[in-house]
């Protein structure tokens, strides 16, 4: 089919410049749909005045000015294909998202729309008369027709990648959605005391609404790394809650003296311009958990963490059921040329996949405390768990210290001591 062929079948029932010049919508650059559909139409006319004889809805001419025949015509109603959407209702919908953006600071943003039944019937019923051939879809056209008027009457910009807003409106509904992009800031943290947990642990038995089993606080624990963390971050950014991704974790009842790298998405922020070195210093007040080296960072940096095979170094107080044999403790020397087998632990066996593991121990060196008691220092590869390597878990981890030993453990308190992240 022709460009006139076409142009002539469209113009049959009442369209727009936008409707009509989307035909062509991927013919020439610089040009606007609205642009291309004035030409298409202000050339139908031409072949009208010059005396062709043409079977179009002649209402599509109204305001046109002919020279050598005289028509009558009158203002169409509506655009069959769009109902005037371009004309009446792009305005209207791009003034209603500007207002839900009062009090939230972002400078970009991405739109995306649902389109409704009715658009998406007339859209295929042009389609199937007129072909598809050099055709924009017209959820693009209104995507970007729809950000060009938001630049207009605010100071965002739109940007079709990583933008920190994303705004959906659904045509169906008339409801439009907003979602503000993620706020990623890294650093690394050391938790100085025992018995909290990395993240937020909510409650099992009833999902964080309150229980009898979390004395109704909806989570097992009072607090964690990540609602210490997270409070300054909350408060600056004014945003609700937060996702907590770290290099690792240690046990809740172990320490970390090292300095552990982590990101903190903070969700849904209404301020991004934050303060880290003044929620940096607020954080060295708590005496739990110090951070240091806050910047800002892309999510990327999650994936890479979480991917990352970091060697760590523990140092474990060990006391034992027996008086330690000093002749088998030389034996130790051993481990770090052997291939340490684990099956998954008995602690966490029902939260995770039960599995072989092959670690390995890279060093080992130890201090005697007393004829029962020893203090460890293990580097080991990124995977091994510590406290079984020492213990055994009932056999499930072998060799062990306590199998080599041939002396059962009665009590580990365990520091993570170091994180070697050289290269990450």
């Amino acid at each position: 089919m022709t460009i006139e062929e076409k142009a002539k079948e469209l113009l049959k029932q009442p369209i727009c410049n936008s409707c009509l010049g989307r035909q062509w919508g991927n013919l020439l650059s610089g040009l606007s749909n609205e642009q291309r559909g004035k030409i298409i139409r202000e050339y139908a006319a031409m072949l009208l005045d010059s005396g062709e004889s043409i079977d179009i809805d002649k209402n599509n001419f109204h305001g046109i000015k002919f020279r050598n025949i005289k028509i009558k015509t009158e203002k169409p109603e509506k655009c069959s294909v769009c109902k005037n959407f371009f004309r009446d209702e792009l305005e209207r919908l791009a003034k209603e998202t500007v207002k839900k953006f009062r009090g939230i600071e972002f400078s970009s943003f991405l739109v995306g729309t649902i389109l409704s039944n009715e658009l998406q019937r007339a859209e295929e019923e042009v389609w199937s008369r007129a072909g598809i051939e050099f055709v924009e879809p017209i959820k693009a056209e209104i995507n970007r027709e729809f950000g060009k008027f938001i630049e207009r009457i605010s100071d965002k910009s739109f940007l079709s990648k990583n933008p920190e807003m994303t705004i959906l409106v659904n045509l169906q509904t008339g409801k439009i959605k907003t979602n503000i992009r993620s706020l990623y800031v890294t650093g690394g943290y050391s938790k100085l005391v025992r018995g909290i947990p990395q993240t937020k642990w909510i409650c099992s038995s009833c999902g964080g609404k309150g229980c009898v089993a979390c004395k109704g606080t909806g989570k097992l624990y009072k607090t964690s790394v990540q609602e210490i963390i997270e409070k300054p971050f909350l408060k600056a950014a004014k945003a609700k809650e937060s996702s907590f991704h770290g290099a690792g974790r240690e046990d809740i009842d172990a320490r970390n003296l090292s300095c552990r790298p982590f990101v903190i998405e903070i969700l849904q922020p209404k301020k991004r311009k934050i303060d880290l070195k003044k929620i940096e210093k607020e954080l060295s007040k708590n005496k739990k958990v110090k951070v240091r080296g806050l910047k800002f960072c892309c999510k990327e940096l999650i994936e890479k963490l979480k991917k990352a095979k970091i060697d760590k170094t523990y140092e474990a107080e060990v006391e034992f059921a027996s008086v330690v044999d000093k002749k088998k403790l030389k034996g130790l020397k051993k481990l770090p040329n052997m291939e340490i087998h684990q099956q998954t632990p008995q602690r966490v066996v029902h939260r995770r996949a039960d599995i072989l593991r092959k670690r390995a121990v890279r060093s080992i060196v130890w201090k005697l405390k007393g004829k029962k008691k020893i203090i460890f220092k293990i580097r080991a590869e990124s995977g091994l768990y510590i406290k079984e390597l020492i213990s055994g878990d009932e056999g499930r981890t072998k060799p062990s210290v306590a199998e080599m030993l041939d002396n059962k453990v009665k009590k580990i308190n365990l520091d993570v001591v170091k994180i070697h992240t050289k290269g990450l």
